[in-house]
């Protein structure tokens, strides 16, 4: 049974067409259209633009979708992260490819913040020290019981011997 608590799409896009996402308007109305295709609410966004990189992303709660966009390169990578597992992330590939047109698509799904009972962090307990104080009293109580032995059988034999 699958215990994730949050899914992480990460799609690679390449040969885009290169004046795809030229500008804030058009890479923030793709971020839009794609949220909106998954039934995601948009909070906030953010635009950055540097010489070879353009980067946007908007959030909403508990999610958040990035585009990466390298014009001379032809190339898009694209974060769909959600910890609501109602939204389908896949959904937005639709939007991605009649937006940025590329020829080649990869994605790759991530279940996040897996909560299985064998991924769950070894945490001591005061239980796990006292039991270990117990189990040490117990070895200590058998030990001299097994020398206590011992020396009676040792005794014994001796006596059985007689006078030298």
């Amino acid at each position: 049974m699958d215990n994730y608590i949050g899914k992480h799409l990460l799609i690679d896009c390449y040969s885009c067409s290169p004046d795809t996402l030229e500008d804030s308007k058009t890479t923030l109305q793709t971020l839009s259209d794609a949220a909106g295709k998954i039934g995601m609410e948009v909070k906030d966004t953010f635009f950055h633009e540097s010489e070879d990189e353009i980067t946007a992303a908007a959030y909403g709660p508990k999610s958040h979708i990035c585009i990466h966009w390298y014009p001379h390169l032809a190339y898009a990578a694209v974060d769909i992260y959600s910890f609501n597992i109602d939204l389908k992330p896949a959904r937005s590939m639709a939007v991605l490819r009649a937006t940025l047109h590329p020829e080649k698509i990869r994605a790759t799904s991530v279940k996040r913040g897996n909560i299985n009972p064998d991924m769950k962090p070894n945490i001591k307990s005061k239980s796990t020290t006292l039991h270990k104080f117990k189990n040490t009293g117990q070895q200590m109580k058998t030990a001299g019981q097994k020398v206590a032995n011992y020396m009676r059988h040792k005794n014994e034999k001796r006596d059985t011997l007689g006078p030298e």
